[in-house]
Formats: C-alpha cells, structure tokens, sequence
C-alpha cells in the first residue's frame, strides 16, 4: 500500500501530514486521558491516606457508632480537601505537558511558515498568542479576584451592609473574569495578526465580539439592578417592591438590546430578526395561553398592587383558602408562605380572577370576633362583663376602636354571645384569640359562670368526683408570629417577654461529626450568656443532606438537654453569603462555628471559611477546633486562641449590655 500522501506538506513546506496527524493523536489523547487519569491517581492517593488516619484512629476512646461517624468525616474531608483539588491540579498539568508533546511533535521553529487559506502565518505568531492569552487567564483567575473584592468592598458606600457588597461581589466576580479574558484574547490576536491574515477567521473576531457585548450586558444590568434596588431599601414594602419590579424590568431591557446587537454583529438583520420574533410571539401566544395570562395577570398585580411582598393576605381561589405572606412576586406566580411554614406558589391569573384579602395593607390591626355559649342558668351579664374587662386589660387586645359584645342568639341550651375586638397585628390572629379565650374559660371558672353543653346521663351530685385543679399559678405562653415566634407571658397589665434573651448565637454546622464537638460548648456559653441559639446549615454541591439534617438534630437535642431556645435554619446557596445574611436576619451577637481547613494546596485552590468570615463579621467570632490532623502543637495553638478569642467575645458582649 502506498502511503506517500501521509509525507505531503501541508500548512506549508515544512509541515508534512504525517507530523500533523500524530500531533493531533497526542493532543486528542490528552484530552481523554487526562481527566480519566488525573481522577484515578487523586482517588487513589485520597483513599491511601484516608485509610492511614482511620487506622490511627484509638478504638478503645470511640464506640462503634462514634468510629463510623468518624471514618465518613475523614472520607469527606479527604475528598473535598485533597481528591478534588489534586484531581484539577493533575488534570491541568497533564494537558500541558500533552500539549507541548503535541506541538514539539511537529518539528518546527519560531520562523516556520505556515500556510492556511492562501495566508501565510509564522509560528511565533500562535506560541505567542497562546503564551500571552495564557498569562491573561492565570492573571484573572488568581489576581483579579481580590483586586475586585477591594474594589467592591472600598467604591460601595456605608449604606450596603457587609452581605449586600459580598452578594454584589460574587454576582460580578464571574461575569468580569470572563469580560476580561475574552476583551485580552480579542486585543491579543488583533494586534498579533494582521487583518488581512484573520480574514480566513472572521468568525472568530466575531464570536469573542459577540460575547463581549453580552457579558457587557450582564453586568449592566446587575449594575442597574444595584442601583434600583438599593434606593429603595430602607423604604416601605410597598416602595421596595416597585423598586424590584423596576429592576427586573430594565435588566429584561437590556438583555433583549444586548441580545439583537449581539446577533446584529454576527451578520443577522435585524428586520427578519424582528420579523421572527413577531412570528413566534404570535405562535407562542395560542400554544402558552395560560403562560402569556399570567405573565399579564403579573402586570396588572405590578401595576395596581393589591399586595406586595411582605404583607399577609387570603386568597380564596378554586374552593381553597389560602393565607399567609407574601415572600415574592415574579411575572408568572406568587409565592406566600403559610403560619404552617408551607411555601405555596399560585399563578397570577389564578390571583387576578379570585377574592384576595389584604390584612396588612395599610394598617396590620385586624378584627376578631367569636361566640361563646352561656347557660340559662347564668347571668349574661356578668359574663359580658368579664369578657369585657378581659378585653379591656389585655396589652395584646386594642381599646380603640373599643371591644363589644352582642346577643347573637337565644338558642335551645345556650345563650349566645358575640364577642368583637381589634388587635395590632394580623399575623398574631390565632395565637391572641387562643390566649384569650383561655383567660375567658378561667374567669368564668371563677365566677360561676356556666358554659353548657349537651347531656343525657342523669347521675347523683354526691356521685360526681370533684375535678381536679393546677394548685400552683399558672400563665400559657404566647409565641407571636409577628415578632419571629418569639416566647411572651400575658398577664393582668403586662406582657412579659419569656425565655427568648437579646443576645443570639448563630452556629453554622457542617456534618454530625463536628455538631457533636461544637454543640456542648455552644449551649453551655449559651447559658452563661443568657442567650438564644440560630443553627444554620447551608447546602452545596459538595454537602451530604442527610448530614446537614443529622448536624442540627444534634443541636435540637443538646438545646433541650441545655434548657436553651434554638431555631433551626436550612438554607442553599454560597456559605459565606449566608451566613452573613443571618448574622443580619437573626441580630447574631456571636458567631461560634468549626473550623475550617484549606486545601493541600492552599487558598489557590480551596478557600477557608473560617478565615473568610473573620475578614468580613464586625461582631466576635469563635473558630473551635475539630480536626487532628494538625498534630498535638497545632492543636494546643487553636484551643488557646479559641479560648482567647471567647474570652474576649464575651468580655465585647458584657460591654454591649
């Protein structure tokens, strides 16, 4: 057989089909092999000194539950801190030495020709524009991520709290690496090539111009989002609720700008561009009426707002009644979330065509009324006026409009009286009734005051056994919504806070193995300070659920043990932005978490949580420490400043009261 054809040159003479095929083998096998390999070794190496330290582990210290538990901390730590980011860090290294295999396969120098599309180009050409778009990637990926951190942390005024800038930052932070490594492999290759010599390659120009104007886009148009929304913060819900549909709505306009320039420089004319998007807005129309209504219906609720987020309303729509707060307003549905804790979303046209009441609107007071049974045998009067003065004294009850009572109805056992009365808050609706209701039943115990009920048995009064009665003074307590459920006892001329302090701890958790080694120590400084406890767990890609879940059971447990108020709090997203969202939301005074360790590698490729938050929290922070792989000094070293820096928060915080 007759290969010669393998030695004819090709992108010039010194370049033969042979060279270039085996160079393309060897770029083509890098590309599979490395990541396949790369996994391999890292898992390898991973599971070998995982293994090591669950052999050092002492069985006679650990039961068989506790060694279990241990043996899947070890396993998940090795695999976030050291199998992940050898895995990335030999996958890359392995695709450049595959490269320059690749390119040094060729056989060719700095000056060597190449001929592509009746163009003549110089080696040195390429090789510089890869070294030169190379260090434009290693300079954004590793220098300007803290040059934009100082940036949006120093030009963002005081009236950001801490959370609002991170936010604002790791929304950016992408989207501008990107703009900057396209921008520098746009400039890069112009001033490189000559024009004539990109003419083969028109698309390419267009391409990194295409994506410039969109990236360009997204950030002017969270840009723009910062600057509606942020107008509006400290305002009513009604002016912030404006001021997210303003947002939404211009970043709509400037995607869709963005998007016809975009497709106007890749060579679309915008008359058919125009002309298509009538056509399929049109098809669109019959095939999604009910996503077009309520897109509409979302319109009309932006534009005569019956609500806004934030204020509790009844919708009673289809046979169902539903009732709670509203939590958001998108174009195609309303979420609200019900005293049961239960997110429902409802479509906007269902809102538009169904009764909606409005609790919170323009007043949060709302009226309740009820009736009570009283017997014949019982003086109305005398229960209308208990009722009365029930009313009257309790703190959570308004005298203005004043409460009043009326006969309903003289019925065949009861004699019924309707009771009305107005109270501050809407949200606490069923929990004042409930008090009140429970302090009706007492006066009329005291008073004599008979509340009947139907009967057949007929039975001798010496018969009856006496009932027995608390001997001791007794007050239900009062978890108002309104208040974030937090614990009140309701007595004649006062209302008196219970066992929800001022100070708060908020305790990030992980997993069940560092809750275990943090929890006792959270309560007990929990109990010498007098203060309530937020456990927060936050998934990510890398978390275990059922971790997460078995993390803040432990907390849950050792609160009751403790005798300590906890709320527990599941949440997604980024670690460190939500956790400084909750030092805002839940008033945090301390912050008392694990600590967390950096990769092998270091802050290149895994960052520290523990450091991070201690950069951006302004109250006292306490890093405990749960590892051992550090060794006997390095533990020693954070048990010190762990107890020095409790020490000092709690030094901050007698200070504060």
């Amino acid at each position: 057989m007759d290969l010669g054809w393998l030695d004819e040159p090709v992108l010039g003479p010194d370049i033969v089909l042979r060279d270039l095929l085996i160079s393309g083998g060897i770029l083509l096998l890098g590309i599979i092999i490395s990541p396949i390999l790369s996994g391999l070794i890292s898992k390898k190496i991973s599971k070998l000194l995982g293994d090591q330290q669950i052999k050092a582990m002492r069985r006679g210290k650990l039961t068989e539950d506790e060694r279990e538990t241990e043996k899947g901390h070890i396993r998940t730590r090795m695999r976030k801190n050291l199998e992940l980011p050898l895995r990335r860090g030999l996958s890359i290294s392995m695709m450049i030495v595959f490269f320059f295999a690749a390119f040094f396969s060729l056989d060719i120098g700095l000056g060597t020709e190449l001929t592509i599309m009746n163009r003549t180009y110089a080696a040195w050409q390429f090789l510089e524009t890869g070294v030169i778009v190379g260090l434009i990637v290693i300079f954004t990926l590793l220098a300007m991520e803290p040059i934009l951190k100082a940036l949006s942390y120093s030009l963002l005024s005081e009236k950001y709290s801490k959370a609002r800038k991170y936010h604002i930052y790791r929304t950016l932070r992408m989207p501008v690496k990107l703009t900057l490594i396209v921008l520098g492999s746009y400039i890069t290759i112009n001033a490189i090539f000559s024009s004539r010599q990109l003419e083969p390659f028109f698309w390419l120009t267009k391409t990194l111009v295409f994506l410039l104007v969109i990236l360009f886009s997204y950030l002017l148009a969270q840009l723009f989002i910062v600057l509606t929304e942020q107008p509006f913060k400290g305002k009513d819900r009604t002016s912030r609720s404006a001021g997210r549909a303003v947002g939404k709505l211009i970043r709509v306009g400037i995607y869709l700008v963005g998007g016809l320039i975009g497709l106007t420089i890749l060579g679309f004319d915008l008359f058919y561009i125009a002309t298509s998007l009538g056509l399929i807005g049109f098809a669109l129309a019959f095939g999604l009426q009910d996503t077009v209504a309520n897109f509409a219906a979302g319109i009309m609720i932006a534009v005569d707002k019956p609500f806004v987020i934030g204020d509790r309303i009844r919708i009673d729509w289809g046979g169902n009644e539903t009732w709670g707060d509203v939590k958001d307003i998108s174009m195609r549905s309303t979420w609200i979330l019900t005293p049961e804790n239960e997110m429902i979303v409802i479509p906007n046209s269902v809102i538009a065509s169904s009764q909606v009441w409005n609790y919170t609107r323009d007043s949060p007071k709302v009226a309740l009324h009820f009736d009570v049974g009283i017997s014949y045998d019982s003086d109305w009067k005398l229960a209308e006026k208990l009722i009365l003065e029930i009313l009257s004294r309790h703190l959570l009850a308004l005298n203005s409009p004043p409460p009043s009572g009326w006969m309903k109805e003289l019925g065949d056992s009861p004699q019924a009286l309707t009771v009305w009365f107005w109270i501050p808050e809407a949200r606490d609706k069923v929990v004042i009734q409930s008090d009140i209701l429970k302090k009706i039943k007492d006066a009329f115990d005291r008073n004599g005051v008979e509340i009947p009920y139907p009967y057949r048995t007929l039975v001798y009064k010496t018969d009856i056994v006496k009932p027995k009665v608390l001997g001791e003074p007794y007050s239900s307590p009062v978890y108002l919504p309104s208040s974030g459920y937090r614990k009140f006892k309701v007595e004649d001329g006062e209302v008196v806070e219970m066992g929800m302090p001022g100070s708060n701890i908020l305790a990030p958790v992980s997993s069940s193995y560092p809750a275990r080694r943090t929890a006792p120590f959270v309560m007990e400084t929990a109990g010498k300070m007098g203060a309530s406890v937020t456990a927060l767990f936050i998934r990510t890609p890398l978390s275990d659920v059922s971790e997460g879940k078995k993390a803040l059971q432990i907390y849950n447990s050792y609160a009751k043990r403790y005798g300590i108020d906890i709320k527990l709090l599941f949440r997604e997203g980024d670690i460190l932005e939500n956790i400084l969202l909750a030092v805002e939301e839940e008033n945090a005074d301390l912050v008392v978490m694990g600590s967390t360790e950096e990769s092998m590698f270091g802050r290149m490729t895994r960052r520290s949580i523990s450091r991070e938050l201690l950069l951006h929290l302004n109250i006292p922070t306490m890093i405990i420490p749960i590892t051992r792989e550090y060794g006997k000094k390095r533990v020693m070293e954070e048990f010190e400043e762990a107890d020095l820096s409790a020490m000092k928060a709690l030094e901050s915080l007698e200070k504060k009261a």
